[in-house]
């Protein structure tokens, strides 16, 4: 039994403490009060260590003693004795408890309520417009369509250009530029002696660079062009005859379960198989974006394609397949904005009703309004009741059932 009264003490203690709580079920009693008393006095003794030691001595108390340290020729900033100003704000406080300067300390009291209006509006905003922005659900199939997002901008080239792990080559003119594709930094730009003609190449640790008298070697790590050892010739061009810019066929890139098909300056996106979201089948059409210019070609990564013009390339964020909305979906988005409406008809025109449409529209939004407050007072109530069980099977499981096997075992 020793053993058992030394293992469960704190048990014993939690268990009584619950049921003098329980006893107000009752009536009001002095137990009750007792323990109540008791537990705000641990709590507040409890938040005053935390405070001081998590917030006041760390962020106050050290950093304006290092900021006197510093008026006296000590190291650090001197601008940390400022918090001396703080805590005089904070003293402010206890004014109240003074009726010759209680008036002072409206000035603490007016400040902590202001930085606490300003945080709490920052935060409220910060929650309430990605709300607002996914309440704008499309009420017919099709209003609304995901489209990709411009994350990044790169030069433009006459032709596609070519990526090198993290790099990505540029021809426009007479310009060859090789830009970072993630970070959009240039890392080199070299001038060639005549416009491009034709696509470049990789060969071996160069670039090969058809231009309209010869064929330019650059170096791809520096942009450096080196000695030139080839001729138009040797890419099957007759001795003088500037290369021929023709017109290629480009298969579809396929990028993050979508197939992207450019024509003219309009780009579309495909499901390319079946299942790539519910309701969509291979060939669906997803979505279509314009591009500003005659798209030259497009080139996809992982969840990312980079589109190229004349005189400006573009990195999209490819959006994901959507699952296709049923009747159900649009179903619920028109008692969404149904409700909205209704509601906000009430709250404008509860004081004066302006015609029968009016009052009957106000009438179905305060019975909205109160289906919903009836909605979220019963959560708050099965809330509590679920904090009520959590204690409840405590008694039983802790307390009372190994009890019982240590009487009778």
């Amino acid at each position: 039994m020793t053993g058992y009264w030394a293992n469960n003490w704190q048990i014993w203690i939690s268990a009584f403490c619950v049921l003098s709580v329980y006893t107000y079920l009752f009536k009001d009693n002095t137990l009750y009060r007792v323990m109540m008393q008791i537990f705000i006095g641990i709590n507040l003794g409890y938040q005053a260590i935390i405070q001081w030691r998590d917030v006041l001595y760390p962020q106050w108390y050290l950093p304006m003693i290092d900021g006197f340290r510093a008026l006296f020729g000590g190291a650090g900033s001197p601008y940390g004795a400022l918090w001396a100003l703080v805590g005089g704000i904070g003293i402010l406080f206890y004014l109240q408890l003074s009726r010759k300067y209680a008036s002072l300390s409206k000035i603490a009291i007016g400040i902590t309520i202001g930085i606490g209006a300003g945080l709490t509006f920052k935060s409220q905003l910060g929650r309430n417009i990605p709300q607002i922005l996914d309440a704008f659900k499309p009420l017919a199939p099709p209003i609304v369509r995901p489209q990709p997002r411009t994350t990044l901008k790169l030069p433009g080239s006459a032709f596609e250009p070519l990526v090198d792990d993290s790099l990505a080559i540029f021809v426009s003119g007479n310009t060859i530029e090789a830009d970072e594709v993630l970070g959009g930094v240039r890392v080199w730009q070299t001038k060639l002696p005549s416009a491009v003609t034709g696509p470049p190449r990789f060969v071996a640790e160069k670039i090969m660079v058809p231009c309209l008298t010869e064929v330019v070697q650059v170096d791809r790590s520096t942009g450096k062009i080196n000695p030139i050892t080839f001729t138009g010739e040797l890419l099957g061009n007759r001795e003088g005859d500037p290369l021929k810019v023709v017109a290629v066929y480009r298969q579809p890139q396929l990028g993050h379960g979508v197939e992207l098909r450019a024509k003219g300056s309009e780009l579309s996106a495909y499901a390319i198989k079946d299942g790539v979201a519910e309701g969509v089948h291979a060939g669906d059409f997803l979505w279509s974006a314009t591009y500003p210019e005659p798209i030259v070609s497009v080139q996809s990564f992982d969840g990312i394609a980079m589109i190229t013009g004349p005189k400006v390339s573009e990195i999209w964020e490819i959006p994901p397949p959507q699952p296709k909305l049923t009747a159900r979906d649009y179903f619920d988005n028109w008692v969404s904005v149904v409700t909205i409406f209704c509601v906000m008809t009430y709250f404008f025109f509860s004081f004066k009703r302006r015609g029968p449409m009016i009052a009957a529209v106000s009438s179905s939004g305060r019975w909205v309004l109160m289906i919903g407050l009836g909605a979220f007072f019963g959560n708050t109530v099965m809330t509590r009741m679920s904090f009520l069980l959590d204690r409840l099977m405590f008694l039983i499981d802790d307390w009372l059932r190994p009890l019982w096997h240590q009487i009778f075992r």
